[in-house]
């Protein structure tokens, strides 16, 4: 069988992988193998990615298909890997960050796909019209989560990075995991959640996007005042010299023209028009704070005030 044509995981663990799984899940020693109900609970949590899903037709303007860096070349683009166990921030990255979910031990269970994950007779994908069992759905999930990984995880040394930050069990072998994740890694798109259509996801576009259709960051980076403001700096900074420029190279030109020239005519027209840009620039920084502090003081009264009753 061809390589692009091989579709289904051998669902095989790798040499050193969970498969102690006889009364919980596969690193959640809280919940029983076999309770169902609350299995599919924790996945969803665990894996769904519902809310990038239901962003899809806006996914094409925050990032590209298969666009995963390996880790190895994360440093070099001058990101630092952060951990995070939202499946919905997994590849989002902003500026000098990017967020990588851990590999679930569960994942690497052969028992635990056959029992939970494991699809009925037939091929399951993204257009199967009876994808209405919430297993499948969440295949789709596990699948696509996996084949994220077999991009983030291409050499022995992204191998290693991975199990030095937390994001491998440390029991895996190199040989074993090339062996076990290639058979996601020719997983075609219908066969994983739409999110993983996409790559890594720019977060300033995507709460930008999401602001414009929603009204809500998808993500909110900035939990301060300080740091909300601290963005708005540097292009108030280059507007002001810009500015600045501008009207030094106009103070020339007037005084070397005569009177009554375009120049002058154009001076008494941008000179006002400056001082009230860099006045109502001043004064936006007040009113800024007011709605930030007032947007603050209405999530506690009328959303976070009413969970704690």
């Amino acid at each position: 069988m061809a390589a692009h044509e091989q579709t289904r995981p051998t669902m095989n663990p790798p040499a050193g992988g969970t498969e102690n799984e006889d009364t919980t899940v596969p690193g959640q020693p809280t919940i029983p193998f076999n309770d169902n109900a609350r299995i599919v609970t924790f996945l969803t949590t665990d894996l769904s990615t519902e809310r990038l899903n239901s962003l899809y037709s806006l996914l094409f303007l925050t990032g590209k298909p298969e666009n995963i860096s390996p880790l190895h070349h994360q440093p070099i683009k001058g990101r630092t890997i952060l951990i995070t166990e939202r499946p919905d921030l997994h590849l989002i990255w902003n500026i000098d960050r990017i967020f990588i979910k851990p590999l679930p031990k569960y994942l690497l269970s052969h028992s635990f796909w056959k029992a939970h994950l494991h699809h009925r007779p037939g091929r399951l994908d993204i257009t199967t019209p009876t994808l209405c069992n919430p297993k499948d759905t969440l295949r789709l999930e596990a699948q696509g989560f996996l084949r994220t990984y077999s991009r983030l995880i291409r050499h022995e040394s992204d191998f290693d990075m991975a199990q030095s930050l937390g994001l491998l069990p440390k029991s895996l072998d190199w040989a074993g995991w090339s062996h076990y994740i290639q058979a996601y890694a020719y997983l075609r798109d219908t066969q994983v959640a739409r999110r993983y259509h996409y790559g890594e996801l720019r977060l300033p576009r995507l709460n930008a996007w999401t602001m414009v259709c929603r009204g809500e960051h998808y993500f909110q980076i900035h939990y301060d005042q300080l740091s909300f403001f601290s963005c708005f700096g540097g292009p108030y900074l280059l507007l002001f010299g810009a500015v600045t420029v501008m009207l030094a190279a106009l103070q020339t030109a007037v005084q070397m023209v005569p009177e009554g020239g375009p120049y002058r005519e154009f001076a008494n027209s941008f000179v006002p028009m400056s001082i009230a840009l860099t006045a109502a620039g001043l004064l936006s920084f007040p009113v800024l704070w007011f709605l930030f502090t007032m947007r603050e003081l209405w999530l506690f009264i009328f959303r976070y005030r009413s969970l704690a009753l």
